[in-house]
């Protein structure tokens, strides 16, 4: 599939090149059109592409919490999410977190472009909406970051 990334706070710069390619092989091997009920087999695909390339699994954001994010490797986080919006806010909030903590340098997340995120179902986290909200929440979400839209 096609991808767009966006770069927030520097979060190009402050993630290695190396994991932005594999990030970017997965995104370009997932083969599975964006419809309906087809989220959990985008999801899987992309995140089997990446444990394949050296990625981690899920990654617990604290002890003693079932809180996680989708994978990290070499201290950047990663959330993928093709789930409702409200959703997408928790991932924020978790990757901030973990950059406060000195557990990670930089975050990515991999969200559907708009007419993806339509395609999937209703209110479904969208590139164009996270972007547009990160420039609003520019003092809350300042860690690097970098979002890829998938279409």
């Amino acid at each position: 599939m096609k991808f767009t990334q966006y770069d927030h706070c520097g979060g190009v710069s402050r993630t290695p090149q190396v994991q932005r390619h594999e990030i970017e092989i997965a995104l370009t091997k997932c083969n599975i059109k964006p419809a309906l009920r087809a989220a959990p087999r985008i999801r899987s695909k992309i995140a089997e592409s990446l444990v394949h390339s050296g990625w981690s699994g899920e990654v617990s954001v604290a002890v003693s919490s079932q809180m996680t994010i989708t994978s990290s490797r070499n201290n950047i986080g990663l959330c993928l999410q093709t789930g409702n919006m409200s959703r997408l806010y928790a991932d924020m909030m978790k990757l901030q977190k973990l950059f406060l903590d000195d557990s990670i340098k930089a975050g990515i997340i991999i969200v559907p472009m708009p007419e993806a995120a339509r395609a999937l179902g209703q209110n479904i986290a969208s590139y164009s909406r996270l972007t547009k909200e990160l420039t609003i929440f520019r003092k809350v979400v300042h860690m690097p970051l970098i979002v890829y839209g998938f279409e």
